[in-house]
């Protein structure tokens, strides 16, 4: 880690939401023309210990409703203890996705070092099945890239279990396996046993 890389961790592990919103509040857009325009959604960004018990509650209650079986069903297992402790990690930057007033959907990421890189990470990025295909996470992930860009961070990442559908979104998107990610093994008998997750990265810069 070099020491610039090293103050862009530390800038954003300190970072107020109200810089959050004068340094970086213009990537808070919509793109022109898209299918989701005249629904009157809007988006705020802010550090995960600014949100409110309402907004907080209505983002753990997406991950669970999105991924509790996939969690069950994976060697990480349950729990909702430790899953809304990581949802308050410290540095954890939250883009809200809201229609009246309500928190309908949201996106999580991190400023972090990942074998010796400075790199974005998301730790969540959930929509309810009604809001899918209509541009919304594709829109919540661009605004994590451009910040990502405008602070100067090469790289975005992302994990995802192998049983999600939305890796399939994410690859679309230009991620792909990092070196260190899990990968599929071909067992003796001729089956190929997927890993519970993959780690998708995408260069920036």
């Amino acid at each position: 880690m070099t020491p610039d890389q090293n103050r862009l961790v530390l800038a954003f592990a300190s970072i107020s939401s109200e810089q959050l919103t004068y340094l970086y509040g213009d990537s808070l857009r919509f793109p022109a023309g898209g299918t989701h325009a005249d629904t009157a959604f809007e988006l705020s960004m802010r550090r995960w210990d600014d949100l409110s018990s309402e907004e907080f509650t209505a983002c753990f209650d997406l991950v669970k409703n999105n991924l509790m079986g996939m969690y069950k069903n994976s060697t990480m297992g349950w729990s909702p203890r430790k899953k809304m402790a990581e949802m308050k990690e410290s540095g954890l930057i939250y883009i809200l996705l809201k229609s009246k007033s309500a928190t309908v959907g949201f996106i999580s990421f991190m400023v972090t070092i990942e074998e010796g890189e400075c790199v974005v990470y998301c730790y969540e990025l959930q929509l309810p099945e009604i809001l899918r295909g209509r541009g919304l996470g594709k829109t919540l992930l661009s605004i994590m890239e451009d910040i990502a860009v405008k602070a100067g961070i090469p790289k975005a990442m992302l994990t995802v279990f192998s049983s999600n559908p939305a890796q399939h979104f994410y690859r679309g998107l230009g991620y792909i396996p990092v070196e260190h990610s899990p990968r599929a093994k071909n067992l003796r008998n001729g089956v190929v046993k997927q890993p519970s997750y993959y780690i998708l990265g995408k260069s920036l810069l």
